[in-house]
């Protein structure tokens, strides 16, 4: 069967031991349980109807993180100094990055339900098979709470937690890449940082950032302003949220699923304790991020 599968692609690859995948870019690879070959076939010789019966045959392992030409004009653009993708020079636009665990299931499945959360076509490049970033137009964007119910919904459908930092858009142009670039950085920084968190963005991340770059008499200064709560790491959480939403009591009531008059003891209960007034925006400031150190800590 891939004897005549190599003479139909001119351009497949038959290999008798499972290849170096990262070598060969741009290609699906099948693998034949029956004969133990492998079978490389170049992405752009393959249409979307041939590829799903492919897979329906055979053992399916995908290297290449760019299938369409406009995918790989978008490539060449972020990782490797190539030129302005001409179609959309004029248009605003955003990048998605995500990660996801490895598990059981396909990128074309993955790709197929991350589309079905846009109204608009997006371009999806792979980093790794768990890392990738979403190219959008931003026109009618998604909203936070919108990523954060994909992430919910993908973990229902494929059993892996998947987390999303929310690029900030901006017109295409020579600075555009590193911009991309410096919040890949922030990405992998506040993913480590914040863990159990799965969405980010800059205005999220700076404050953890901020917090854990600090020098050791500056974190020394922040943590004593809550020396007083460093074993109370309930009333400590209770403060982070509040201030997480606004202050406002109802919000965070919900958040912790406590009662009013309870979030309003332990409120109470910080002031009387520390002496710091959380209506005071510096104030607000300051114990929000020794919050985040202790967390980090």
């Amino acid at each position: 069967m891939f004897k005549k599968l190599h003479d139909k692609y001119p351009g497949s690859i038959l290999m008798e031991e499972k290849p170096v995948f990262q070598n060969f870019s741009n290609a699906y690879w099948f693998y034949d349980h029956k004969t133990g070959e492998w079978l490389g076939i170049p992405s752009k010789d393959l249409s979307e109807d041939a590829l799903m019966v492919l897979k329906t045959l055979f053992e399916l392992h995908d290297a290449s993180p760019h299938l369409h030409p406009a995918a790989q004009t978008w490539f060449d653009f972020l990782y490797a100094n190539g030129n302005i993708p001409k179609a959309a020079r004029n248009a605003p636009y955003r990048l998605i990055q995500f990660q996801t665990a490895e598990g059981d299931w396909l990128r074309e499945d993955m790709e197929t339900a991350f589309k079905g959360f846009f109204e608009k076509d997006i371009i999806i490049l792979w980093n790794n098979p768990s890392m990738g970033v979403i190219i959008e137009e931003f026109t009618e964007p998604l909203t936070e709470e919108d990523f954060r119910a994909i992430s919910n919904a993908l973990e229902s459908d494929f059993f892996v937690k998947t987390a999303f930092y929310i690029g900030t858009p901006n017109t295409l142009g020579d600075d555009f890449p590193i911009q991309f670039k410096e919040e890949k950085h922030f990405f992998e920084q506040a993913y480590s940082l914040l863990p159990s968190e799965r969405v980010f963005s800059f205005e999220k991340t700076l404050p953890s950032l901020m917090t854990a770059s600090l020098d050791t008499f500056l974190k020394r200064s922040l943590l004593s302003r809550l020396s007083l709560l460093k074993e109370d790491p309930e009333l400590l959480n209770t403060i982070k949220v509040f201030l997480q939403h606004s202050s406002n009591v109802s919000l965070t009531a919900k958040k912790l699923y406590i009662h009013r008059n309870t979030l309003q003891y332990r409120l109470d209960k910080f002031t009387e304790k520390t002496g710091i007034q959380l209506k005071d925006f510096n104030s607000a400031v300051t114990v929000y991020l020794a919050c985040l150190l202790y967390e980090q800590l």
